[in-house]
């Protein structure tokens, strides 16, 4: 029996064939308004696209060269008793090369080649589209490869631009959008997280950019959140609202500061979903993988970029945090069964502050060919108005309601090495949890299993709940949390798809995964049954697991079983990246 945490039975295939139309949609997001997309794009957790503007710049100028030679549509081929002594550039068709090509080869929205007879002298970039480099063929300089199609007019001097995000859902306002002077005001129309406080919270608003000088820019955005599900309970406002303000500098030291305030609803920390799957999840099956509580408060933030590779970040919060219950929001199925409840919060004012740390060498997401991956962050939460939830002494000891504080931290380290074009390796330790002071609030706790990072083990499966009537909301409880991650990965050359317009509809070059992973969250202290805060539980008490999985990197489906336990098989279906 295969137990399915996030059922996909009916849909699998048709998401499996859509996803790489998925991502098209996903490019489109980068503009500032966002698309009706119930959880919003699917997304590597570090990053918004595998190509930046650089590189697309780069690409568009080598193509648009006066000395390149350049093809629209079609099949190119370079025989192997060819030279061409310039760069090549396809456009919306693909190139075979068995010859010599003495500068750069450049594909967008195509597919490229390079047999074992073939050389590039230069860079070989493929944006939109797939590269496959033969054993024996000779690049010399860089591959680059971003399967996100690109939105491109070919102008009347011939040559290619990019084209502006089209009019999907998220993008009708722009069309009524105002300039004064260097400042354009855009009508916003968003939607958030489905979930089972609010269904649908619609987002209505307006958004504004200035740029100051042509490395300044300010944006502001404002908008009020309607939810449309009904609160009996009233444990929360049927509007809420969100105002933030974002100075950003490119120069020789790049920054950003911002300023932001609201009343929003917040998922807690304990996310082994995404905010898509668990939005399609609430809305079709009734299972909503996220818990929530009101915030209403500000945040001041900023970061700093020394180097192109390195961002140093910090930001101060200061907010009120309430519980919020389950609403009887509509869902397409098990519409008859209640909602998993939505646990309790420790509810109280808060202070939070916060300083962290990325370092990220990939010089792409997809395909990195040996790049490292950084980040870590640490917390203080203090509080002078608490009103703890009472949990036994097992999980918690009692919270002071004045004075409160703690220290929290999270750490996320990731390689990757590209054994060739078609083969990669990659490997990730991550961690999050107390680090000291008073115990963690309900809001900031952990808990292991799921989606991610331990694929072998249902929702929740370790979440430190140890009473003998577990509460049936299932709260994250643990203190610490932490994962080794890793994974094989290879292209298959495969080709089920077919373009229409801008998009690519079917599977075209999906990877097959092989993974294992081993994990576990517990209880820090010194009482029985917690490990000492200055230690890591030992690794015979962690959790593995090992799988199997098939993805066009913006969707997977993913087969794990656990190595300790007696868990069924797990079904695992992910709309990003695994890391």
């Amino acid at each position: 029996m295969i137990r399915r945490p996030w059922p996909v039975a009916p849909c699998a295939a048709l998401l499996i064939v859509i996803a790489p139309a998925l991502a098209q949609g996903h490019a489109a997001a980068q503009d500032p308004v966002r698309t009706l997309d119930i959880g919003g794009p699917p997304r590597d957790s570090t990053t918004a696209r595998c190509y930046t503007d650089s590189i697309l710049t780069a690409a568009l100028a080598g193509f648009n060269s006066p000395t390149a030679v350049n093809a629209f549509g079609g099949n190119a081929r370079i025989p192997a008793a060819d030279t061409i002594p310039a760069s090549y550039g396809v456009a919306g068709g693909s190139i075979r090369i068995d010859g010599t090509v003495l500068g750069n080869v450049i594909v967008i929205n195509g597919e490229a080649r390079v047999s074992a007879t073939g050389t590039v002298t230069g860079d070989v970039i493929v944006l939109g589209g797939h590269l496959t480099v033969a054993p024996g063929a000779r690049v010399r300089g860089r591959r680059i490869q971003c399967d996100q199609p690109i939105r491109l007019a070919r102008l009347p001097n011939g040559k290619m631009a990019a084209r502006p995000p089209g009019r999907d859902l998220g993008h009708l306002a722009s069309g009524v959008a105002v300039t004064v002077g260097d400042v354009r005001v855009t009508p916003y129309l968003g939607v958030g997280t489905y979930n089972r406080v609010e269904a649908v919270p619609i987002q209505v608003g307006a958004k504004a950019t200035w740029t100051a000088t042509p490395q300044d820019r300010v944006r502001m955005e404002g908008y009020g959140v309607l939810r449309t599900a009904r609160d009996p309970s009233a444990s929360r406002p049927t509007v809420g609202w969100h105002l933030s303000g974002l100075w950003t500098h490119e120069g020789t030291l790049p920054f950003t500061v911002g300023v932001a305030g609201g009343s929003t609803i917040n998922a807690t920390v304990d996310r082994s979903y995404s905010a898509l799957a668990s939005g399609l999840s609430a809305v079709f099956l009734r299972r909503d993988y996220r818990d929530w509580y009101l915030q209403r408060g500000s945040r001041v933030f900023g970061s700093v970029r020394p180097t192109t590779e390195l961002t140093v970040s910090a930001a101060i919060d200061v907010s009120r945090q309430t519980t919020v219950l389950a609403v009887d929001a509509f869902s397409l199925l098990h519409g008859t069964e209640p909602w998993r409840p939505n646990p309790l919060i420790d509810d109280g004012s808060y202070r939070t502050l916060s300083a962290g740390i990325t370092w990220d060498a990939r010089s792409e997401v997809t395909h990195p060919v040996f790049n490292w991956y950084a980040q870590a962050e640490v917390r203080r939460v203090t509080s002078n108005d608490l009103a703890p939830v009472s949990l036994p002494t097992t999980i918690r000891d009692s919270l002071p309601r004045t004075g409160y504080g703690e220290t929290e931290a999270s750490f996320d380290l990731r390689g990757y090495l590209r054994l060739d074009p078609a083969q990669r390796l990659a490997a990730r330790i991550s961690g999050a949890g107390y680090l000291g002071g008073d115990p963690l609030t309900i809001q900031n706790r952990r808990a292991i299993g799921g989606a991610d990072p331990l694929m072998g083990y249902p929702f929740r499966a370790i979440n430190c709940d140890r009473r003998l009537k577990p509460d049936p909301a299932m709260p994250a409880l643990c203190d610490r949390e932490m994962a080794v991650q890793l994974e094989y990965r290879r292209t298959l050359s495969l080709n089920f798809s077919t373009r229409i317009g801008g998009y690519t509809i079917g599977v075209h070059s999906p990877d097959v995964v092989l993974f294992s992973d081993a994990g576990s969250a517990w209880l820090a202290g010194d009482s029985a049954g917690r490990v000492p805060a200055n230690k890591v539980q030992a690794l015979r008490e962690w959790r593995s697991d090992v799988g199997i999985g098939i993805t066009t990197r913006t969707l997977g489906l993913y087969l794990a079983k656990s190595l300790v336990d007696s868990v069924a098989v797990q079904l695992q279906l992910l709309f990003n990246l695994r890391f």
